[in-house]
């Protein structure tokens, strides 16, 4: 039993130095075991000349043979010490971006270009590894008259645009010389019941023709604003009646002494006038004409003499229309051809022996 413990135990130090110095050797011989590792990256394309830009880019697919388009992604094969391995699979590195030449439709993507080897890693696979690349010249096109391209939504009903207004009101479009002249841009405004007036910052949209790729056009086209400041104000839809026999009456204050009246130019005791304010308005003022007959203007006598009477005229700004506060009432179009400034009327009093 003796004999035993003294083995275990026997020349302790030495055997626990050997324990390190083995435990370390295993250590690096772990550590610089050769180890596989496969991640899947997203490499940016980037055009050597900075006019150029990437149209498309496909490449052979494995499953069908046939070219499919390329989606960005690589999966990449590093094979290196497992440290250096176990680190990449910790965090993945960023790859720089590949820069394409003007004159190539084809590009073969290599370790070099990517970053490796490093540390003693090195990429053994990149799948996919043959790019057939297309580049186009980049333009740019200036589209003016935003307001004009301004789609406005939810008007009351009754209600128009009286004006719309968008700064800045032209914007730059950049992109692929084939496509940029045929793509166009919009905005939105949306109205709300309760509001005559929209003030807003909104989005500009780009607008796309029939049978262009949409994907290919928000990849490479940039606009210039992105957004605008968009102010749109409504209007009650505003109507005409013109009305070419229309009776008048004269209002004179409670007078003791009688009085009569002579108009100058009037016949028949009507005269045309031409009504204007908002639709329904005019519309319930067309229907109250057709079924009140007699409904008449008034005139407001202003003071005069009660002995001597006076001279006076009036307009159609003076004209009175009970029961239509909104309603304006405008000159006809015959006294607007003719330059009638107003109508001029008197007022006589009556003397005893007139009576």
């Amino acid at each position: 039993m003796r004999a035993m413990t003294e083995f275990i135990v026997g020349n302790w130090r030495n055997k626990v130095v050997a324990l390190f110095f083995a435990v370390l050797i295993w250590m690096a011989a772990y550590r610089s075991e050769k180890q596989e590792y496969s991640h899947v990256f997203r490499v940016e394309l980037k055009p050597i000349q900075p006019n150029m830009l990437v149209t498309a880019v496909r490449h052979r697919s494995q499953q069908s043979d046939g070219m499919v388009d390329f989606d960005g992604r690589v999966r990449l094969v590093f094979s290196g010490p497992r440290k250096q391995i176990d680190k990449i699979r910790d965090v993945p590195p960023a790859l720089p971006a590949v820069e394409l030449a003007p004159d190539r439709d084809t590009h073969q993507l290599t370790q070099t270009e990517l970053g490796f080897p490093r540390e003693g890693v090195e990429i053994v696979q990149i799948l996919p590894d043959t790019l057939r690349v297309i580049q186009e010249e980049s333009v740019t096109l200036k589209l003016e008259s935003l307001s004009e391209r301004l789609t406005i939504s939810g008007i009351p009903d009754g209600f128009e645009v009286a004006s719309r207004e968008v700064k800045p009101n032209a914007v730059q479009v950049t992109g692929p010389k084939s496509i940029v002249g045929s793509l166009g841009v919009r905005l939105s405004a949306a109205m709300e019941l309760d509001r005559e007036v929209f003030k807003d910052r909104v989005d500009i949209e780009l607008t796309y023709p029939e049978g262009l790729s949409i994907e290919v056009a928000r990849r490479t086209v940039r606009v210039s604003p992105t957004e605008a400041d968009v102010t749109v104000t409504l209007r009650a839809i505003a109507d005409v009646l013109p009305v070419d026999a229309m009776r008048i009456s004269f209002r004179v204050p409670p007078l003791k002494t009688p009085i009569k009246i002579v108009v100058d130019d009037i016949v028949g005791e009507t005269i045309p006038v031409e009504f204007y304010g908002r639709k329904p308005e005019i519309a319930r003022l067309r229907e109250r004409l057709g079924d009140a007959l007699g409904y008449s203007l008034g005139v407001r006598v202003p003071p005069f003499d009660r002995e001597e009477g006076g001279q006076f005229t009036f307009t159609e700004d003076e004209l009175e229309l009970h029961g239509f506060p909104g309603v304006q009432i405008r000159q006809h179009e015959s006294r607007r051809r003719e330059k009638k400034a107003g109508w001029s009327y008197s007022v006589v009093p009556v003397k005893e022996t007139e009576k």
